[in-house]
């Protein structure tokens, strides 16, 4: 019996479809897959300079050295150069004259020398002349508003970052020549970060990275962290570690925020691994522990930021370290045994002990209210200080969190189960803040309201100096609701 008709076509066309549509239906689905967004980043740190009368400075090619690192993980293409001649400076720009508009960011940091004169601010090269006078002192600088000029655009941001506020070799006596950096005139679309406040000066630092580029290298990678709430991190850091003596300011004309990591939805089992793995490698652990003494720093924010930096603790850990057993059980376990490792784990880190389950020294209440507020805060529910201290802010953070949440029964009280919980939760649980603390009554305040002006010296307007106070009354921590084109701090 022969095959009809329409048995044949219907038999070919099969035929037809197994040759032909799988590259078909490839090249359609990699038609429709968004590219990954560019972003470049130059980054330059001048720390031996030619002429005997610049002090070196030590740090700054270490503080290139180690941001390059960040931005690269935070998927940048970096241009990293360290002590750079006027004649590199220029070179390194007009790599990108003209080929900027495939970048959907664009960032600039410098560390290094820098002066203002009569009120223009200039990066200083390594080989900068012998600052006999204020000609010879600017001949082969740098002019920070070139800079601006030729990166700013209103299609995309453009984000300048200098540690480079220090003292003039002339001296303050030296006609035209300020102390710090002068203010400056932001482009379109630009924010421009200063290491400290206006007219001020920096320190290179007595560790490995100055004040400044080291509150950056511990924030930048913070997940679903807005650059507005990174720098108020930032600032808080660089304030406390200068016992006051510096405070980073910042311009912002941005057209909207910016996140240089976006807020993730984290799996829970690969987080129990993650901090797991941590606690394996000793150099890791002790790593974690260093950066969790910073009051504002939450848990998972900070095993997040170290899983990104594991490799390359573990190339220079003891062998014996990177054994994957003990992360392979834990990604492996069931929900509720999870939430039970997961809370022995931290009980560890909370403690300080180097033992865990039932062998674990109970740690000290204030310890555990001051994680449990930590993480609270992340989540968007807390947004008094982190003190350790559980008053009736907590207590109406914990309730909003639970009543969001849907858990009912819940412990009112913090405890090792519940700061595991909050550490396995990721996202913003909590939409409306508690209030934040009133600003402190001071004279300034007092003068702002009987319509006097702030000062010509201080630089800002009353209105902006109402804003700074505000800002300065709230905690470290990132807002829950983050708006758009927000600036912060005065201006240079």
């Amino acid at each position: 019996m022969k095959p009809s008709r329409k048995f044949l076509v219907l038999l070919s066309f099969l035929a037809l479809c197994l040759v032909i549509p799988l590259p078909v239906f490839a090249a359609a689905e990699n038609q429709n897959t968004p590219a990954q967004p560019k972003r470049l980043a130059i980054v330059i740190g001048n720390s031996n300079y030619q002429s005997d009368r610049y002090e070196d400075l030590p740090n700054a090619a270490n503080d290139a050295t180690k941001l390059s690192e960040s931005l690269r993980r935070l998927n940048f293409e970096v241009v990293v150069g360290t002590d750079e001649t006027s004649d590199q400076f220029e070179k390194i720009f007009e790599r990108f004259d003209g080929k900027l508009d495939g970048y959907t960011a664009v960032l600039i940091f410098y560390a290094g020398h820098g002066v203002q004169v009569d009120g223009q601010n200039f990066l200083l090269p390594v080989d900068s002349l012998n600052p006999t006078d204020v000609g010879n002192l600017t001949a082969k600088a740098v002019k920070l508003n070139d800079v601006i000029a030729r990166f700013a655009s209103r299609d995309r941001p453009t984000f300048i970052f200098l540690d480079a506020c220090r003292n003039t070799p002339l001296g303050l006596d030296s006609a035209g020549v300020g102390r710090g950096l002068a203010q400056v005139e932001v482009g379109e679309n630009t924010f421009i970060a200063f290491a400290t406040q206006p007219g001020n000066v920096t320190v290179d630092g007595a560790g490995q990275n100055s004040p400044f580029t080291k509150a950056l290298l511990e924030n930048i990678e913070f997940p679903g962290l807005s650059i507005s709430d990174m720098m108020i991190r930032v600032r808080n850091a660089t304030e406390a570690s200068t016992l006051g003596n510096q405070v980073p300011w910042d311009q912002s004309n941005l057209r909207e925020q910016f996140y240089f990591t976006e807020l993730q939805v984290i799996d829970p089992q690969e987080l129990g691994a993650t901090l797991n793995r941590i606690l394996q490698i000793p150099s890791a652990k002790a790593k974690l522990m260093t950066q969790l003494a910073s009051a504002d720093s939450d848990l998972q924010s900070t095993v997040l930021l170290l899983g990104r930096q594991l490799p390359e603790i573990v190339r220079s850990a003891d062998p014996a370290s990177q054994n994957d057993a003990g992360q392979q059980q834990m990604a492996s376990l069931a929900p509720a045994d999870l939430e039970k490792n997961v809370a022995s784990a931290l009980g560890s880190v909370v403690s300080g002990s180097d033992q865990t389950g039932s062998d674990i020294a109970n740690p000290h209440a204030s310890d555990v209210s001051r994680r449990v507020q930590a993480e609270l805060s992340r989540l968007g529910c807390y947004r008094k200080p982190i003190d350790g201290v559980w008053g009736q802010g907590s207590q109406k953070a914990l309730s909003d969190y639970y009543r969001q949440t849907k858990q009912a029964n819940a412990v009112p009280e913090p405890n090792l189960d519940l700061l595991g919980d909050l550490f396995l939760r990721s996202g913003r649980v909590c939409r409306q803040p508690v209030v934040a603390p009133k600003p402190v009554k001071t004279a300034t305040m007092d003068r702002a309201r009987d319509g006097t002006k702030a000062s010509r010296s201080s630089g800002r307007a009353p209105q902006r100096e109402k804003v700074q106070r505000q800002q300065k009354a709230r905690p470290a921590a990132p807002p829950p609701d983050i708006g758009a084109g927000i600036g912060i701090g005065g201006i240079f």
